[in-house]
């Protein structure tokens, strides 16, 4: 009894009896091996008590390809993301869910507009031109690493096929990045693996739960830009250095706006908040025969933008286990579908904020949009225009296994995927000025549609011999996807209430229209011994075979082995051991593939063109590939090797691991003579490309403080990327951008030299290292920037005290990116519609002045040029290190009590936020987009609970 010397055991079958308990006493339960419970007596005579079985954080299941296996054992590097994890935060993609927490793993959100994309990166660039994405596999089934859109591309991102998967239905994530880990993918694991698990039914009582919240999303940066009285000393202060007085164009100054007003760009366009709703319900159970889940999720996103802008959400998940009586047969059967209708203005309003504070005002006094007597652009009317983006994406999987043997199983796994996208984007004629008396609208539309089927048969053998536990698996994969996309436009709507409709359009002009059928299909087989556990030995091979590959380049082979000591089960230091419970040192070596790259690439194509008359009514063809039958695989060859640690009984656990992947045979285009008709052709280039770093690992578990427990997860990589050779490379157009040593994303520019204290502009170092302001960009462009991360990683810390738990994530990032300073085409001072950053005013204004920047200008001559040149320079690009308290989750537990009241096996309440702080001295909007016109990620503050019957 809590608080109190009374006590007792319980007898051989888990019963005990307490005497005089008080009606609010709390009784305290605990055994070895279980987690210690707390229950409250609540006047009840027979009180139930259910312990967990104490699972170390080394024994957790971790998710590897076709199996599992755990921390302990595992020869590869696999990093976990949990459910637990994935809840506190309130996304709508899984890869956001993912930042900050996986070694290894960088991940970009592109925009804060609902369903756009993310740039994902496992250990770095291995291809210069193919595809650098991860293989995701979602519940055995491959699923599209990308989907990008016809017509909403530059909007959000290109989009991304995760934003059609609910988090709430994920039970892990699990990323595999070594070779040990990836080779049995073969050509498809050199980017690293996503291993998607959803959730199941499992053995118990049936529940139902619930889980719904809401919250508010705002823009979480501003940029410091001139206010009025700076813009307009700078306009008038350009007209005079270049001796010359405003013109009719430049209404900011000849009395055409008023500008004894001023507007906050920033606060008009993207003061507003987007409001979130999203509601989760589930109904689970079973017994040993039978397990089920099925739930269903509905959200609602709008944006920071006026108008009436919602990324609706339905979807639906369902999983069925069933074993036969004797446990030799099961089917699993698992399914997702999600219906999504985002609707968006064409264009994203961020880019207005620039506009200069003097610009008119919004509406006229009757409420309509004011065009200043057409001296200007409404910043508003793009909210006029629309793009609309509707989503069905089904995706399904069955397994099927028979164990006729003890320890003999033999399993057909089978999946599809059927995604169907489709887009619209209007012009209405409300967008334009009403003074150029546009009479008709135009719209386009575009159609995707990717379906996707894969088979697996497999059969696995476990046996035990002498010390050694071995596992052996063999299996054949045969996988189809087609892509199909079709493109039309619009003109002459002369109702802008027809426009999301083809038929009401005068012209329609026929666009794109793709079709693609790629073939996969593979055998592979894995050998894993667990030798008296403490020797651990992995092997992996699979032939691969590709239809995106000419004849006698479609097969490659693909290989990897593993291997682990658990030096911590030796007697000689487990005598010795001192505070180290658990101690492992792993390597491994092998290949992976690349075949990223489009479909028919290898056959001579051809495509249709409007610069070419038609002959007898049929359009013209020009070239668009040569026919190259001996291009073949990008081959990547991964080495780790890696320690990891356990201290205190693991409840401090600590990994490093160091990693090399070499990516050869690169695809790249080889320059051809113009006599040939093409400008070149794709073939395989001796380029090597190499990724290194160190990865860590540190976890500080369950530490208990008086009445507070907390841990703390610490994750760190320092990767390095760079080109080491490439033979012949000055004979392709690489030459120019590239150079051996230095890393692929490193960018050639000028060395600044400041600014003249003479002529005001800005000068530059030559390749002698003598200042010019006329640089030769082909021989004076020798600096490298690196825009790739130094390191980065992120901080996890839960507290946990009495009913409250307070998770954090803080993600931080090293690296220099492109400012906004040098954004804008125009110089500052030239144009009337558009403002500048506020540090601009540090300008040169007279001989002998030492300035930050040149002075202003207001034309196109000297000072415009030498603007030009430092948009190519070293100008353009500054630290954008950053430090983002990521996540925030506090929660409330239900007290017992409170539960048995309300008839709830759980019940919690709680408040979560994302993007919420940003450290950083980034000059821009946001350090991560890196964009000065893109919106970016939103701060958001949602508040909800969940009740489980």
């Amino acid at each position: 009894m809590r608080n109190t010397t009374v006590g007792t055991t319980t007898d051989g079958q888990g019963k005990f009896t307490l005497q005089q308990v008080p009606a609010n006493a709390q009784l305290a339960v605990s055994m070895i091996g279980y987690l210690s419970q707390e229950v409250a007596v609540n006047h009840r005579k027979n009180i139930p008590v259910s312990l967990q079985e104490y699972v170390s954080n080394l024994d957790e299941t971790v998710v590897i390809a076709y199996g599992a296996t755990t921390k302990r054992f595992n020869t590869g590097n696999v990093s976990s993301v949990k459910a637990a994890d994935i809840a506190k935060q309130p996304v709508s993609n899984p890869l956001a869910a993912l930042q900050g927490r996986v070694p290894g793993m960088i991940i970009t959100q592109q925009t804060g507009l609902p369903g756009g994309g993310y740039n994902v990166q496992i250990r770095g660039q291995n291809s210069i031109a193919s595809g650098n994405d991860p293989l995701y596999i979602i519940d055995g089934v491959p699923y599209s690493s990308q989907i990008t859109t016809t017509l909403g591309g530059t909007l959000i991102g290109g989009g991304s096929p995760l934003n059609f998967i609910n988090p709430a239905d994920i039970e892990s994530i699990d990323v595999l990045k070594d070779a040990d880990a990836t080779a049995i993918y073969g050509s498809r694991g050199a980017n690293g693996v996503v291993l998607i698990t959803t959730k199941k039914g499992t053995i118990d009582q049936t529940r139902i739960s619930l889980n719904a919240y809401g919250g508010i999303g705002i823009a979480s940066s501003r940029v410091k830009l001139m206010n009025r009285e700076q813009y307009l000393e700078m306009r008038h202060e350009a007209f005079r250095n270049d001796g010359v007085l405003p013109g009719i164009y430049d209404h900011d100054l000849n009395g055409k706006w008023d500008t004894t007003r001023s507007t906050d760009w920033q606060k008009e366009l993207l003061g507003n908040k987007a409001h979130f709703t999203d509601v989760q319900l589930s109904i689970s159970g079973g017994n040993n025969n039978i397990q089920y889940l099925i739930g269903g999720n509905l959200r609602k996103e709008t944006t920071v933008f006026s108008g009436k802008f919602a990324d609706k959400k339905g979807s639906v998940h369902f999983n069925l286990t069933s074993n036969s009586r004797n446990q030799k047969i099961q089917v699993m059967l698992s399914g997702n579908y999600m219906v999504d209708d985002n609707r968006l203005p064409n264009y994203d309003l961020t880019g207005n904020i620039y506009y200069p504070p003097v610009a008119p005002q919004l509406y006229n006094k009757d409420g309509t949009l004011n065009w200043q007597n057409s001296t200007w652009e409404n910043p508003l009317s793009p909210l006029n225009t629309r793009y609309s983006s509707k989503t069905d994406n089904l995706l399904s999987n069955v397994v099927i296994s028979y164990e006729p043997i003890k320890a003999l199983k033999i399993k057909l796994s089978g999946g599809y995927n059927n995604m169907l996208m489709n887009e619209i984007t209007t012009l209405p004629t409300t967008m334009f000025d009403p003074a150029l008396k546009v009479k008709t609208g135009s719209a386009s539309f575009a159609d995707k549609k990717i379906q996707s089927w894969i088979l697996e048969p497999q059969i696995s053998y476990q046996r035990k011999w002498r010390a050694g536990n071995f596992d052996i698996l063999l299996g054949t994969t045969i996988q189809q996807s087609t892509a199909n996309a079709k493109e039309v436009r619009g003109l002459g709507y002369n109702n802008d209430a027809l426009l999301e409709n083809i038929e009401g359009a005068s012209t329609i002009i026929k666009g794109n229209n793709s079709n693609s059928l790629y073939k996969y299909n593979a055998i592979f087989a894995r050998i894993n011994c667990n030798w008296d556990g403490k020797y651990l030995l992995n092997i992996t091979a699979r032939r691969d075979g590709s239809s995106r590959f000419g004849p006698g380049n479609q097969f490659g082979n693909f290989g990897a082995v593993g291997a682990g000591w658990i030096f911590s089960e030796e007697n000689f230091m487990k005598d010795n051991a001192g505070a180290l419970s658990f101690g492992k040192i792993r390597a491994s070596y092998g290949t992976t593939g690349n075949d990223q790259i489009s479909d028919y690439r290898f056959l001579s194509l051809y495509q249709f063109s409007s610069d070419v008359p038609p002959y007898q009514g049929s359009p013209g063809l020009t070239p668009s590939s040569l026919y190259n039958p001996d291009y073949g695989w990008e081959v990547n060859k991964k080495m780790e090797i890696g320690i990891e640690l356990g201290l205190l009984k693991d409840k401090i656990f600590f990994s490093t691991s160091y990693y090399r992947n070499r990516s050869s045979n690169q695809l790249l285009s080889y320059p051809l003579p113009d006599i040939v008709g093409l400008s070149s052709v794709i073939q395989n280039l001796p380029a090597t490309v190499e990724n290194n770093g160190w990865e860590i690992l540190l976890k500080v578990g369950n530490k208990q403080v008086k009445k507070i427990s907390w841990s703390t997860t610490f994750q760190a990589t320092i990767p390095r990327n760079k080109l080491i050779s490439f033979p012949g490379m000055e004979k392709t157009s690489y030459a120019t951008t590239m150079q051996i040593g230095q890393p692929l994303s490193a960018i050639k520019v000028l060395q600044s030299a400041g600014v003249n204290e003479t002529t005001g502009n800005y000068q530059f170092l030559d390749f002698k290292g003598n200042p010019t302001s006329m640089p030769d960009i082909s021989t004076d462009q020798y600096k490298f920037i690196n825009i790739n991360p130094v390191f980065y990683g992120g901080i996890q810390q839960t507290l946990q005290y009495k009913n409250f738990e307070l998770d954090f994530l803080f993600q931080f990032v090293k690296q220099t990116g492109k400012n906004y300073l040098y954004s804008n085409y125009y110089a500052p001072g030239m144009s009337a519609f558009y403002n500048v950053p506020a540090e601009v005013t540090d300008r040169w204004q007279k001989p002998g002045d030492k300035a930050n920047f040149q002075k202003y200008t207001q034309k196109f001559g000297e000072t415009f040029t030498a603007y030009q040149y430092a948009q190519q320079s070293d100008l353009a690009y500054s630290d954008a290190s950053y430090i983002r308290l990521k996540n925030l989750s506090l929660t409330y537990m239900i007290p017992d009590q409170w539960k048995n009241a309300l008839h709830l096996q759980q019940g919690r309440v709680y408040i979560q936020g994302q993007n919420l702080l940003t450290i950083t001295n980034y000059k821009g909007p946001d350090p991560e987009t890196q964009s000065a016109t893109k919106l970016p990620p939103l701060k958001v503050w949602t508040i909800g609970f969940q009740l489980t019957f």
